[in-house]
């Protein structure tokens, strides 16, 4: 006599570790990421009280959404292997994962991207087209995974992902273009501090900038690395989901790429507050050379020490001229 279990579900195939490994690495590496992303967010609460609105309106925003992210991850993760404990077609079945993965992950992605190139507009106003190509970049990508979202909804299953004709196109839309754009934003502050660099003298304020590209590149290197990867698993593995387990981890990598930068700012303060001397008005002043061909740079910062008020620091460079690098900090 056979049991209802043994009729109703198909048998669990010898390769089921293929099948369930991304699905539950993928959804752990989430997961972790997500913790990593909340400390920052801590840290970005304690430091930084009185930061401007639209910075805190992006930083929160971002939170959110990965709330929600991690949340339908979490609801994904209990269809496969909860209620669909012993029933392969479960762990075939796409569930939501259509709009926490593609939807949200791309969504988050043109925030971060979008945050980049109005950086660099900042740091060099000639560059409005870069921006404009980096911004135009990230909308196709935005659209690639939108596409893929709608088609992973229409073919249901993941074993179609790679018979379907649309749905690799739109994919491919997807990666290609979130790589592209990652390359471009990298590759921009690259050949600013290049530029930079072409100037005579080594100062504070070109170390303070060094520092502000190193951390940019390395991380939008990071992002443009995993969107490669997950595009060459997609390619190269037809027959597996390899590529869901990094495709799962890139909007976590944006969002923490993004409160990364804000948070360096507390690294810049300190770099600052060490090569700083106090003159005779009670303003800590430093004297340095600049002649860095960025047009401005700024970045604010409160003190959470109640007896000091705001710092500031700002970069504004000319070619061929000497400025003076200014960290002022007001007394309650």
């Amino acid at each position: 006599m056979t049991t209802a279990n043994s009729t109703d579900f198909p048998p669990i195939p010898a390769d089921i570790a293929a099948t369930t490994a991304p699905l539950l690495f993928g959804t752990l590496f989430n997961w972790a990421l997500y913790g990593v992303l909340s400390i920052q967010t801590y840290i970005y609460y304690l430091h930084f009280p009185d930061d401007k609105i639209g910075n805190k309106i992006l930083v929160y925003t971002c939170y959110i959404i990965e709330v929600v992210q991690t949340a339908m991850t979490s609801a994904d993760l209990y269809f496969w292997f909860a209620t669909g404990y012993g029933n392969v077609t479960h762990l075939g079945n796409v569930n939501i994962s259509p709009v926490d993965t593609p939807v949200l992950c791309g969504i988050i992605a043109a925030i971060v991207q979008c945050f980049f190139a109005y950086r660099i507009f900042t740091l060099r106003r000639s560059y409005l087209w870069i921006c404009v190509l980096i911004i135009v970049t990230s909308v196709v990508q935005t659209v690639g995974a939108l596409a893929t979202a709608f088609r992973s909804f229409k073919l249901q299953e993941y074993a179609r992902f790679h018979e379907n004709v649309i749905f690799p196109q739109a994919l491919d839309v997807w990666y290609i273009g979130d790589t592209i754009c990652d390359i471009l934003i990298a590759g921009t502050m690259l050949w600013l501090l290049h530029t930079s660099q072409k100037q005579e003298g080594i100062n504070h304020a070109r170390q303070i900038f060094a520092k502000l590209v190193r951390l940019v590149v390395e991380t939008n290197t990071l992002t443009a690395s995993m969107a490669l990867i997950s595009f060459i698993c997609y390619i190269t593995l037809p027959k597996g989901n390899v590529f869901i387990c990094t495709t799962l981890v890139m909007g976590k990598l944006y969002s923490n790429t993004l409160l990364m930068t804000f948070n360096n700012r507390i690294a810049l303060r300190n770099m600052q507050k060490q090569h700083a001397t106090i003159d005779g008005t009670g303003r800590i002043r430093q004297h340095t050379d600049v002649n860095i061909t960025v047009d401005t740079f700024r970045a604010f910062d409160t003190f959470p020490d109640p007896q000091l008020e705001s710092e500031s620091y700002e970069i504004d460079a000319r070619k061929d001229k000497v400025h003076e690098l200014t960290a002022v900090v007001t007394a309650v």
